[in-house]
């Protein structure tokens, strides 16, 4: 069973609720899948059902959610329309008229994957940061590793302090002073902070598996989040209004990196 936690929630009701009611829907499915009693027919039905409800749902809670990210001048607001147009197109894929059984049953089995990633790549990577997003670029003190963010795992916290250094070279090399072309040395940057993230997650998630940490799951979902948000650059976007595209970027690494550790990183025990 998904169960909708703190780690889920945005601060903003109407936001949380329909949230909620997405992990409502979820479990519905995984209840369905679970129970051998279910009829042929009771299984076509539910697989029509959900993509009927999940339509309604993107269309009624995209629709609130960036209403509410536009009235608030949320930067992140173009990535998120991005994310639901893709949410949306999934779903609007699925033809019911032409769903047998046997349709329906992968139908409901493929929703679920999907939606289970949803949970963890989506709603606790990108929804939790909707209205926290602080302005970083213009404050390179929160670009500086500090004892707040330490964890106890020395190698955790090494890497952690490498990770705040490559956002600050990135953070400076956008706000030198001058006005040349600077997509191809933000590009190295870009590339140095990928790599290193990549070596980062894969070095704690051992970490997390040697000491048998039942938070690995989810820690796993949150980091390839972030790697793909990562790899989901367009550098082609940087050719014109240069500063403003990497100021929000660095606003949102650096809110997901600070806001992954203290909510995170930090229930991570540093010894059993």
């Amino acid at each position: 069973m998904y169960k909708f936690t703190n780690d889920c929630l945005t601060g903003i009701e109407l936001i949380d609720n329909e949230h909620r009611m997405l992990f409502e829907i979820i479990n519905k499915v995984a209840d369905i899948l679970s129970d051998e009693s279910k009829s042929a027919e009771e299984v076509l039905k539910a697989a029509k059902n959900l993509i009927i409800d999940l339509k309604d749902y993107a269309e009624i809670h995209f629709l609130h959610e960036e209403e509410y990210m536009k009235k608030i001048h949320d930067p992140e607001l173009l990535r998120q329309k991005s994310e639901h147009a893709k949410f949306t197109e999934k779903v609007n894929s699925v033809d019911l008229k032409t769903m047998d059984v046997s349709r329906g049953i992968r139908t409901l089995q493929d929703m679920m994957e999907y939606l289970s990633l949803w949970l963890y790549r989506h709603i606790l990577s990108s929804d939790t940061l909707i209205g926290k997003i602080e302005i970083v670029h213009d404050n390179p003190v929160m670009l500086v590793f500090s004892e707040k963010y330490c964890t106890g795992v020395d190698i955790i916290d090494m890497e952690h302090r490498r990770l705040f250094e490559i956002l600050a070279d990135l953070n400076e090399l956008n706000h030198e002073g001058n006005t040349y072309d600077r997509r191809e040395a933000v590009a190295e940057v870009i590339e140095e902070l990928k790599d290193y993230t990549v070596k980062h997650f894969h070095d704690e998630e051992n970490y997390m598996e040697s000491i048998q940490y039942d938070g690995l799951t989810l820690q796993r979902n949150l980091h390839q989040a972030f790697v793909d948000k990562i790899e989901s650059i367009n550098l082609d976007d940087i050719n014109e209004n240069q500063q403003v595209y990497i100021d929000v970027l660095i606003d949102f690494l650096a809110n997901w990196l600070i806001n992954h550790i203290m909510k995170t990183d930090q229930k991570i025990p540093a010894d059993i």
